[in-house]
């Protein structure tokens, strides 16, 4: 027996719902200036995750004449890969004892951190937890 995969069912409007970055460059010109702070929410990259709506009572009785699907990151901000995050200079705009605030998830705290070092930046602690309480990526 052969299951029908949601992605699968859901891949052409993925395809037109997820943002493209229009601008010329990866990210946009920085100031000409260095801070003692900065705050940095990086556009983490989920692997195209798609998030499905979970009132089915269970994957063997899921209800396909429903529209199941809910949100993706990707369909709220144009998103990237680590790849292309370690290439953004931070250190740049950064003073020499600058602080760096970064916002994550769970599934890409080692790569938050990865990405801190590269940029230039020594891991300490985790400043903050946002306990969110609605699970879909883009509203609050």
């Amino acid at each position: 027996m052969k299951r029908t995969m949601g992605y699968s069912i859901y891949n052409q409007q993925v395809k037109s719902r997820t943002k493209q970055n229009r601008m010329p460059t990866l990210y946009p010109e920085f100031p000409q200036k260095r801070f003692d702070i900065i705050y940095a929410d990086p556009p983490w990259d989920y692997n195209g995750k798609l998030q499905f709506d979970k009132s089915s009572k269970s994957a063997e009785e899921i209800d396909l004449s429903r529209d199941i699907f809910i949100s993706s990151a990707s369909f709220k901000y144009p998103t990237l890969k680590l790849d292309e995050l370690l290439q953004i200079p931070v250190l740049d705009i950064a003073k020499d004892d600058c602080l760096l605030f970064m916002w994550s998830t769970n599934p890409h705290l080692a790569h938050a951190i990865f990405l801190g070092q590269t940029w230039g930046f020594e891991f300490k602690t985790v400043a903050f937890i946002w306990d969110k309480m609605n699970h879909n990526p883009g509203n609050s």
